[in-house]
C-alpha cells in the first residue's frame, strides 16, 4: 500500500476545521441543555406586554434573553423545537472568543492524534 504524504499545512487546516465543527456542536450543546425560563413582561401594563425567554449557558453560566414572537407555552423539561431554535439563534452571542479559543485548541491536539496515528501506521508498513 502506497501511503500518500500531506504537507503540515494542509494537515493542519483539515485539523483545524474539525476543531471548528466540534467547537460549534459543543457550545450549542452549552445552550439546548441550559435553564430555559419564560417570563411575560410588561412595560407599560395597561396596553402591550412581551414574552422574554431566558437562557443561562449549562457550561458558562450566562444568561441571553430572547423575544420570540410565537407561542412558547409548550416549552417543558425535554429538548423541543423552541429550545433548538433558541440556541442556534443565541450559540454564538457573546462566544466569539472562547468558540475561537476552544476551536483552535481542539484543531492542535486533533492534528496531534492525527500524526501519532499516521506515524503508528508508517512504522507498521
Amino acid at each position: 500500500m502506497k501511503i500518500k504524504f500531506e504537507s503540515i499545512t494542509l494537515r493542519f487546516v483539515r485539523s483545524l476545521a474539525m476543531g471548528v465543527i466540534l467547537s460549534m456542536v459543543l457550545f450549542y450543546s452549552a445552550h439546548v441543555f441550559g435553564t430555559w425560563t419564560v417570563e411575560e413582561y410588561f412595560p407599560r401594563p395597561e396596553t402591550t406586554s412581551t414574552i422574554l425567554l431566558h437562557n443561562k449557558c449549562a457550561v458558562l453560566g450566562s444568561t441571553h434573553t430572547l423575544r420570540p414572537n410565537t407561542d412558547i407555552s409548550g416549552l417543558g423539561e425535554g429538548i423541543d423545537g423552541t429550545k433548538l431554535s433558541g440556541s442556534f439563534m443565541n450559540f454564538s452571542n457573546g462566544h466569539i472568543m472562547g468558540m475561537s479559543m476552544l476551536a483552535l485548541g481542539l484543531g492542535i491536539v486533533i492534528l496531534f492524534i492525527r500524526d501519532s496515528i499516521k506515524r503508528k501506521q508508517k512504522r507498521n508498513s
